[in-house]
């Protein structure tokens, strides 16, 4: 994904499994809406921000971002599902793509979107590593050599994986925390109080 904010959703509230598709942006990424209230749903969090299920919550969960190429050298029979586009939409879909691949905001997304964190760069890349009550940003920058982080009283190894260029975070047990590999501005906007992980002695700050 060229916007780097790729989440795992359980489509099922209150026991309903419910239907979801692209319904509008909000702070430059894109809000669900489910076919069964027009509730509007946060992509990160999961959570209804709007609608007749306001506040409720979809269970997420991480998904490791990959490429194409890595994946068939792990699973040389793997099968590619994908839905069939319309012309207009792959031709939208383009357009919008092409901005992210130059690290510059597509037509109409700035006007989405509320007042920046200026910590770091909009367009920044990095893994964000996300609990219920903290959340933390590591610039892929300083990932390219490797990290050894305490994530609450655990040690946290995060890594480059050579195959396809992807950062992923695991503890020494092998257990992965649920991560995000994403710009900032999308990381800085879903968790505003997160940390930013930095090298050097005064590593993770505010």
């Amino acid at each position: 994904m060229v916007c780097n904010s790729g989440v795992g959703l359980t489509p099922r509230i209150n026991g309903a499994q419910h239907h979801f598709s692209a319904g509008g942006l909000y702070n430059g990424l894109v809000l669900l809406v489910d076919d069964e209230t027009r509730s509007y749903w946060d992509h990160i969090t999961g959570q209804a921000l709007h609608g007749p299920l306001a506040g409720a919550r979809m269970p997420t969960w991480g998904v490791q971002l990959t490429t194409v190429g890595h994946a068939l050298e792990r699973a040389p029979d793997l099968l590619l599902f994908r839905s069939r586009q319309t012309m207009t939409a792959r031709v939208l879909s383009w357009f919008l793509s092409r901005p992210f691949v130059r690290n510059t905001m597509p037509p109409g997304f700035r006007k989405t979107m509320g007042a920046p964190d200026h910590r770091l760069p909009e367009m920044e890349i990095g893994l964000g590593i996300v609990a219920p009550d903290c959340q933390r940003f590591y610039p892929k920058v300083d990932i390219a050599t490797g990290i050894e982080d305490h994530w609450q009283g655990r040690r946290l190894h995060i890594r480059m994986n050579p195959s396809d260029d992807v950062p992923y975070a695991a503890f020494t047990d092998g257990h992965r925390p649920f991560q995000l590999f994403t710009r900032w501005y999308g990381f800085a906007y879903s968790f505003p109080a997160c940390s930013i992980y930095h090298a050097g002695p005064h590593r993770p700050v505010q």
